[in-house]
């Protein structure tokens, strides 16, 4: 990861993406010497896989509290995993549905049709620029380079048009959607719910909003499609239908979900692929081992860096006494290269078995979309390495990784690279 590194523990900065995501020497460090570290008066991290799991799995005492805000949120503007019982269990369980082993399986065929026709443009416009003599400078006939920005062409599309095309969303409207998506999770909203417009969605980004809550209201008729958003309308918990605000705000949790998770996943691990040639040699010679290499890039470049906990009566973790209303960071990143559990932990390895890795967290909040994540991921590496030979499509010179603006995920926020195009 780039950026500063963190000199001192009263140096680091929860909410500052140059902080976080600069942090494995410290938490190598924390891992050895303090795995229960305080980083604020209220806050401590936690670094190893064991002490995170232990808070994942046990939900009374480790509540999800306030999510990933450092704000207090009214209760219709918390999105899934930024709520405790009694709302989430029941709306947990309605939003699994759109997830079901065979309905994620069934986007498979799509995945990957889409995967490889996102990619053939790749290549076509490599064709089209250089019949128009414009693009690169290719030493060979008949060739032409073309430069690509491969995040916005590539892995923010073909995620969400899986995600999109499992809801039942419109995928004509996917570009303006991964526009607005963009907009809200590099602004301050993510950690303040709030931007210099305003208030929550809707005063913050209300043309994204007002096309949030046509959405709903267009699966309010008795004809609307049987779909995750008709569920989620016709829901009731504690006995009270969800109001327009909690409906706005789970369909955003959907939206942004899946963008920020499968587009880092996806980021981080054509970034690898670009950088380790060999690697990208042996998928495309063993295409078998692309689930394997999806796994592993989740452990050491996972999506999400951090998830956050509040104690709800006094505790001990790792011989560290916690009281009541503290709050806890589970270093996802941390754990997932703890030199306890993982064997050359720093090292990308394709035979480590089933994941141990903790990237989608685990327990009550375990990531609703991890299956449907996991699936992109395969069926868009696959395609890739399918499609592109060593050294067909390669980072541009003087490339400089810069991770995305967000201080609670990873991945890279550009994939600058050439395209080789030939007649």
């Amino acid at each position: 990861m780039s950026g500063p590194s963190c000199e001192g523990d009263d140096d680091f900065d929860l909410f500052d993406h140059r902080h976080t995501q600069a942090l494995n020497e410290t938490a190598r460090r924390w891992r050895r010497e303090s795995p229960v570290t305080r980083i604020a008066p209220d806050t401590h991290y936690v670094a190893r896989w064991h002490d995170c799991w232990a808070i994942l799995r046990d939900a009374e005492t480790f509540a999800n509290g306030n999510g990933f805000k450092a704000v207090e949120l009214p209760d219709d503007e918390r999105m899934l995993i930024e709520m405790d019982p009694p709302l989430h269990p029941p709306l947990r369980r309605v939003v699994r549905t759109a997830f079901a082993r065979k309905a994620v399986e069934a986007e498979r065929p799509f995945a990957r049709a889409s995967a490889a026709r996102l990619l053939d443009e790749l290549t076509a416009r490599g064709r089209s620029e250089g019949e128009c003599g414009i693009g690169g400078d290719g030493d060979d006939a008949g060739e032409v380079e073309v430069e690509v920005e491969l995040v916005e062409a590539f892995t923010d599309r073909i995620a969400n048009l899986v995600n999109f095309h499992l809801m039942g969303f419109p995928i004509e409207d996917t570009p303006r959607i991964v526009g607005w998506a963009r907009e809200i999770l590099h602004s301050d909203w993510p950690a303040l719910n709030r931007t210099e417009k305003g208030e929550g969605i809707a005063g913050a980004f209300p043309e994204f909003a007002r096309y949030v809550d046509a959405l709903v209201d267009s699966r309010r008729g008795a004809d609307s499609p049987e779909d995750l958003i008709a569920r989620l309308v016709r829901s009731e918990v504690l006995g009270r239908p969800l109001s327009q605000t909690l409906l706005r705000t789970l369909v955003s949790q959907i939206i942004l979900g899946g963008i920020s998770t499968s587009t880092n996943l996806l980021g981080s691990m054509l970034h690898r692929l670009l950088t380790t040639p060999a690697l990208h040699a042996r998928l495309r010679a063993e295409p078998a081992l692309v689930p394997a290499a999806v796994e592993e890039s989740l452990r050491l470049d996972p999506p999400v860096l951090f998830v956050r906990r509040v104690c709800r009566r006094d505790a001990e973790l790792a011989g560290t006494k916690l009281a009541s209303g503290e709050k806890l960071v589970v270093g996802i990143a941390s754990a997932n290269r703890d030199e306890r559990v993982f064997d050359d932990a720093d090292a990308f390895r394709l035979d480590r078995g089933l994941p141990r890795h903790i990237a989608f967290a685990g327990g009550a909040h375990l990531c609703s979309g991890a299956a449907l994540a996991r699936l992109v991921a395969c069926e868009a590496i696959s395609a890739f390495v399918e499609r592109f030979d060593v050294g067909e499509l390669e980072l541009v010179p003087g490339f400089v990784y810069e991770g995305v603006p967000v201080f609670l995920e990873h991945g890279p926020k550009r994939l600058d690279v050439r395209v080789r195009g030939a007649d």
